[in-house]
């Protein structure tokens, strides 16, 4: 007996569904794959020059939401989202692909968009130190490196903004090692970076390209694109012994820039920066809270418009599980007079509440 369209038709119904009913007993569903996070940090703060009117502001510093997937046994993919207000409209901030299984192979291959790690950029405060400022580092990237016994590296390439003599290539790279040990009292790291390439930074990038722009206005025979790249160092220690946390990082151009592309005075600029920090972490009406001194500075970064020196102190507080409210006192010094400078000092007072899902 010929069957039916009527019952062709359930029969194929019913038959696709037990195969997607065993394919879901065969795998897990993609969701249960998925880590979710976010961060929001809202910031007020009032700036007080020496010798100009006081500002204030309050302003949705942070909205952050990231998303990551491990796809296979040897593959992770993940991309965040972020918004600054007046500083970085909604943009994708990272994504990319890692491939790794630290239970067969210490190495790892990661592509994508990314921060590269040329610094560490450690803080227990509210601002983002001064180091992060002259190097952070966000380029389309591969980056090759591994993880054993406590040491790390890698090393990667990309292709930067920069034209150098006019050719667009992957000719960008940097490399990277450290060692870290955590015991249940105690831990400390330490690492080294280079970059061969230091005008490729997130801050420099900008304020060369509009230098070079400038320059060109003025004689057309100057490139837009530098003729040469300028390689930075990086090194960073740090330590925790119980609630006392150690910071320290140093981050140096390696060569003077040319002066059309980096000033400082009437030569080619070295730009340094450096982070100085002792935090210490206690329990305050049964919360936990922790307080930070900090020391930062740089040098011949007056075209970047950052301070030649800072004094920062900052508290924080856990308010609730993932809502912490930190305060922050900074006294900036801006770059003497002879050296093209205001000379002149500002305190900024900064608080922010964060929470983080």
């Amino acid at each position: 007996m010929k069957p039916s369209a009527l019952a062709t038709a359930i029969a194929l119904t019913l038959t696709a569904h037990a195969i997607q009913a065993s394919d879901a007993e065969a795998a897990p569903a993609w969701y249960q794959n998925l880590e979710m996070t976010g961060l929001i940090e809202v910031e007020t703060s009032y700036i007080a020059p020496e010798n100009d009117p006081s500002t204030s502001d309050l302003v949705l510093a942070t909205a952050e939401l990231g998303i990551r997937s491990k796809v296979h046994a040897w593959v992770e993919a993940g991309i965040t989202f972020l918004y600054e207000q007046d500083v970085t409209d909604l943009e994708v901030d990272t994504a990319f692909v890692t491939l790794a299984n630290a239970a067969v192979s210490p190495l790892f291959l990661t592509a994508g968009q990314l921060y590269v790690p040329f610094g560490v950029y450690d803080s227990n405060l509210v601002s983002d130190p001064l180091t992060l400022e002259l190097g952070e580092t966000r380029e389309t990237a591969l980056q090759l490196g591994f993880e054993q016994q406590g040491f790390a590296g890698s090393v990667y390439v990309f292709n930067g903004d920069h034209n150098v003599d006019g050719r667009d290539r992957v000719a960008s790279w940097g490399a990277t090692l450290g060692f870290a040990h955590e015991q249940a009292d105690r831990a400390w790291s330490a690492s080294v970076g280079y970059l061969n390439d230091l005008g490729e930074s997130d801050t420099l990038q900008e304020t060369i390209a509009a230098n070079r722009v400038s320059a060109n206005a003025f004689d057309p025979t100057v490139s837009s694109d530098p003729s040469e790249r300028t390689g930075g160092w990086t090194a960073q220690a740090g330590a925790r012994f119980g609630g006392l946390t150690l910071i320290g990082e140093y981050l140096t151009a390696a060569e003077d820039f040319d002066p059309t592309s980096l000033a400082f005075g009437t030569q080619g600029a070295r730009p340094a920066a450096w982070n100085l920090e002792a935090g210490y972490r206690f329990s305050l009406f049964g919360r936990e809270s922790g307080i930070a001194v900090a020391y930062q500075g740089t040098r011949e970064a007056l075209a970047l418009e950052l301070p030649e020196e800072r004094w920062a102190l900052g508290w924080s507080i856990t308010l609730f599980e993932g809502t912490a409210l930190g305060l922050e006192w900074a006294h900036d010094r801006d770059y003497a007079t002879r050296d093209g400078g205001s000379g002149q000092s500002a305190n900024t007072v900064t608080a922010q509440l964060a929470v983080e899902f």
